[in-house]
């Protein structure tokens, strides 16, 4: 059967039937707009999409629009049909929809007119003043100043009465709304109403002065012009980025300045509260800060900066003023969370700093931007309610005003935003919500009802769905899956919006079905499928930001931008039904805690203090606070707890807090996760566990069982095999990388090396730590257990040349033991073609002295004469001495010293050996010619002592005469000490 029918029935819910939601159109005729109000109420959704002179305005599937209202005057047509109403608007209107309570609001405003929310319905706006031609881009408008310029603490609201006037920052930009000064109602607090001054204009100021456009010059009594005075313009200096990398420039303001930044369109508009003229020329060359501009404020300075999406933008403190980077590291700090409470909405900012009013870019609306004298703050998520949009910001906070009442004013601890005289329309949803939660808009209907309410609610919404035409159904079991969601029914849930999608094509595009399909597999464990909740159509609300910040949490509970997400939104947890709240609690408090959010941790926990299953978040924020005593006494309260998820979890926290606290070494760590293993079996926490023993074995230099730990790791959890045999290479590097193998001792190293020989990487560093190992196998006095060794590493070696590298220091360990066949056998089953030419005459070597014992002498010099090295000649002369070979020796010796002994200058002893050795191989050869040679070549250069007079009796002249008689004699008492003398030179050297 139907997964829909299988839920039907084992619910066992009786059919109820459910009357449509009916909306009522009407309209209305205003002063440069025309007006479309949509009764709907506050659960029901829509969307309003343009396509040309074409406005659609869809409902969720059930409601039915009814009504034919008068069409205002800008309106050509409106069409309605269930739950959609298509308007066409006249050629070159804009329009704008919000929420008003129960009432969906479409205001369509003449050409011309500013697409803002109107100001009133009933007064006719005096005219605007034309605009004004703005200078080319790249130049810096400057105003004179206003007269006085606002003080810290002014406010800033929006009222009627000024002919407006458009500000010199662009060509022909649209109107804006009319400024004044106005003064603030008293706060509640007095500590907040000290920080507040507002000044009240003792000049008059001209009209143009207040939005930025210079007044005409005025003649003095002789008819002279005079030019207007300012403020004196700052310069633009680009800097060497902080990280080096990205673009920098640095405005030289005050220490007392204040700044704010946030995007609007493709730009960041960036706000001083210091009315200064910015001199941008210096920049013009920058490839990022070319096209920037910047603009006098009638209360501060704007610079305007074109940036595509996702590139950061940062600013900073610096010595010389403000810096502002483009492209360096994205900034991570603290969210300016509302508050509202007595009817207003209080920002807590960190030194804050005044109140600046700039037309907004894209729009021409006025916007009220609060900036802070130090950098380190923004407002993460966009908040929109009836009267107002909180914008997200890069620092500070800016407003857009819907309504004549609102005004923002700074304090000492922050910004007020009020709608004197009357309070801050919140969302109906969150009147009764707690003070922090009640400014956090919403997109689900999740109400914090008795269980027994919901499950009755269920009832009739399982029972509507069941009976519902099939067509008609989607959106009667997208509410009953809202409530099964908010019962803790996740898994029910996805089912029964996974049916609605699959019969109603409407729920399977429905932005609302797709997010609550999301959360249900969040909630039901199955993060890697609640994609859905970054659909860009779900945006523009604190719910949706809170459920995708819980997805990056659950992804990674240290993620700090998730913990600065959640510490503006948790708050609304709170209005949450219990079995949501008991779930999802503890994931947002710890990951708060560990991605940075402490203070905003705190303060959700002390909004919820007798809720239970919350210790452990408390243990986990008293650890990031530095609280270690308070962090390790819950850690083993929650360790005997009877939840087995968290007691393990606290004991495995306890154990690595207590080893970076220096109460235990690594050792004692790794015995202890070692013990606390039975108490979770599966899954990915053991094998983090698995693989933090590891690591701490690592640390306390038990290699062994360090490799031990990750191989048993890797036997239990094959999905995770890739990654933990580059972990164990990694871990086996490390070992050799670092010398600690030579610390070893040399059983333990040769059963560490047997264990773990394919774990040798396949690199050229890899075969540097080969050739190491096989020489720390070799120094070993153990050729019994070494020669085994060598042999596997030789057989599992990933490259030719690691194979016939090990192949070459067995064969010479088998020579060394007496089995020159061995040897041999061993180099054979090593061969590889193109082998480095230190290897080649290594192997050459070993092969040469295993032919000679065999008796294969013509193999072995063969072999050595192809090498063409000191070392093979010095082998190959070796090998004919040993033979008794002495012209063939003799050759040898000669190309071993011609290789060996310069031709000029002193000689060192092994020099003198070396040409000792040669006089002696060419004596026994009866090589006259060399003798002669070197007697009259180097007899000279031998010097005093044993070796040059055993060197001159070798290569002595024959006895002609009378005159050669004492030169004899002395050669006949040298001769007698030669046997000796030359057996010291080289043992295979046999005298007479």
């Amino acid at each position: 059967m139907r997964n829909r029918l299988v839920i039907f029935l084992v619910l066992g819910f009786s059919a109820m039937a459910v009357a449509a939601t009916p909306i009522v159109v009407r309209s209305g005729n205003h002063t440069g707009f025309g007006r479309i109000v949509f009764d709907a109420p506050a659960n029901v959704a829509y969307q309003v999409t343009r396509n040309g002179d074409a406005v659609s305005i869809t409902f969720d599937p059930g409601a039915v629009l009814t009504g034919t209202p008068p069409l205002p005057r800008n309106i050509l047509a409106l069409h309605v049909s269930g739950s959609e109403a298509e308007l066409t608007v006249a050629t070159g209107t804009t329009f704008h929809d919000m929420r008003v309570g129960d009432h969906v609001v479409v205001d369509v405003f003449d050409p011309g007119s500013p697409s803002t929310p109107p100001r009133s319905s009933t007064t006719t706006p005096p005219p605007r003043s034309s605009p004004t031609t703005a200078p080319p881009r790249a130049s810096t408008t400057i105003a004179p100043p206003r007269s006085p310029p606002a003080p810290p603490g002014g406010a800033i609201g929006l009222t009627r009465g000024l002919p407006a006037a458009t500000p010199v920052t662009r060509p022909t930009p649209p109107a804006i709304i009319p400024l004044v000064l106005i003064e603030p109602a008293p706060l509640q607090d007095s500590a907040a109403a000290s920080s507040v001054s507002v000044a009240t204009p003792s000049a008059p100021v001209h009209a143009l002065q207040i939005f930025g456009t210079p007044p005409p010059e005025s003649a003095d009594a002789g008819g002279n012009v005079g030019t207007p005075t300012g403020p004196i313009a700052l310069v633009a200096k680009p800097e060497q980025p902080a990280e080096g990398h990205g673009s920098t420039f640095v405005v030289p303001f005050s220490a007392t300045t204040g700044a704010a930044a946030f995007r609007r369109g493709g730009d960041v508009l960036v706000v001083f509260d210091e009315q200064r003229p910015v001199d941008m020329a210096a920049l013009h060359g920058d490839p990022v800060f070319a096209d920037a501009t910047a603009d006098v404020l009638p209360a501060g300075t704007l610079i305007r900066i074109p940036l595509r999406a996702g590139v950061p933008l940062t600013l900073a403190r610096v010595p010389e003023g403000w810096s502002i980077t483009v492209g360096g590291a994205s900034a991570t700090g603290a969210g300016v969370s509302p508050i509202y409470a007595g009817g207003r909405l209080r920002l807590a900012a960190t030194n804050p700093g005044r109140v600046v009013a700039v037309a907004d870019p894209a729009t021409g609306t006025t916007l009220l931007v609060g900036t802070q004298r130090q950098p380190g703050q923004s407002v993460v998520i966009r908040r929109q309610m009836p009267q107002f949009a909180l914008l997200p910001t890069l620092q500070g906070v800016a407003i857009e005003p819907f309504a004549d009442t609102i005004q923002l004013r700074a304090v000492v601890d922050g910004f007020v935003l009020s709608a004197e005289p009357g309070a801050v329309a919140v969302s109906p949803a969150l009147s009764d919500a707690p003070p922090a939660a009640a400014v956090l808009t919403r997109r689900f209907d999740f109400p914090a009802v008795p269980r027994d309410v919901l499950i009755a609610r269920l009832h009739r919404q399982l029972a509507a769905a069941a009976t519902a035409p099939p067509l008609g159904r989607g959106p009667l079991q997208r509410t009953a899956a809202e409530s099964m969601i908010a019962l803790g029914m996740a898994a029910e849930a996805g089912g029964l919006l996974q049916v609605a999608m699959e019969d109603d094509p409407q729920e399977a595009h429905s932005p609302t079905t797709i997010g609550l399909a999301a959360i249900a597999a969040m909630l039901a464990g199955r993060v890697a499928d609640s994609a859905g909740i970054g659909d860009t159509r779900l945006s523009g609300s604190d719910e949706v930001a809170l459920w995708r910040a819980i997805r990056d949490a659950m992804q990674d509970k240290t993620s700090p931008r998730a913990a600065t997400v959640l510490a503006a939104t948790a708050p609304l947890l709170l209005t949450y039904p219990d079995a949501m709240r008991d779930r999802l609690l503890p994931l947002v408090l710890e990951t708060m805690a560990q991605g940075g959010a402490t203070g905003a941790a705190a303060a959700l926990l002390a909004d919820c203090r007798d809720e239970p299953g919350l210790d452990l978040a408390r243990a986990i924020l008293d650890q990031a606070t530095g609280d270690t005593k308070d962090a390790l006494a819950r850690y083993d309260a929650v360790a005997v707890h009877h939840d087995q998820r968290d007691a393990a979890r606290a004991a495995m926290r306890a154990i690595a807090l207590r080893l970076a606290s220096g109460k235990i070494n690594a050792n004692q760590a790794a015995d202890a996760i070692d013990r606390r293993l039975y108490a979770w079996r599966g899954g990915h926490r053991e094998l983090a566990w698995r693989e933090r023993e590891a690591e701490w074995r690592q640390q306390a230099g038990e290699w062994r069982l360090a490799l031990a730990a990750l191989r048993d790791a890797k036997e239990l959890f094959p999905d995770s095999a890739p990654e933990l045999q580059s972990r164990l290479q990694a871990t086996f590097a490390a070992l050799l990388r670092d010398k600690e193998v030579d610390k070893l001792p040399p059983l333990e190293l040769v059963a560490l090396v047997n264990d773990n020989a394919d774990l040798l990487p396949a690199t050229p560093e890899g075969e540097a730590m080969q050739a190491r190992l096989a020489d720390r196998l070799l120094d070993l006095d153990l050729p019994q257990r070494a020669g085994p060794v060598l042999e596997k590493l030789m057989q599992s070696a990933p490259t030719p040349v690691g194979r016939a590298g090990f192949g070459a220091r067995l064969a010479a360990l088998r020579l060394r033991e007496g089995d020159a066949s061995g040897a041999l056998a061993t180099l054979a089953a090593s061969a590889a073609p193109d082998l480095p030419a230190p290897l080649t005459e290594r192997r050459a070597l070993v092969f040469a002295d295993a032919s000679a014992r065999r008796g294969d002498i013509g193999a072995a010099v063969a072999a050595l004469v192809t090498v063409g090295s000191p070392a093979a000649d010095e082998a190959r002369a070796r090998i004919l001495e040993q033979a008794k070979d002495w012209p063939a020796a003799d050759r040898a010796i000669a190309d071993y010293a011609a290789r060996s002994v310069p031709n000029t200058g002193d000689l060192n002893d092994p020099q003198r050996q070396i040409l000792l050795r040669y006089a002696t191989d060419a004596a026994r050869a009866g090589d006259a010619a060399s003798l002669a040679a070197l007697r009259e070549g180097q007899a000279g250069r031998m010097g005093t002592g044993p070796l040059a007079d055993m060197f001159r009796l070798l290569t002595a002249d024959d006895v002609r005469g009378m005159a050669d008689l004492q030169r004899a004699g002395r050669e006949v008492g040298l001769a007698r000490a030669l046997p000796d003398d030359l057996k010291s030179v080289h043992p295979a050297i046999q005298t007479p």
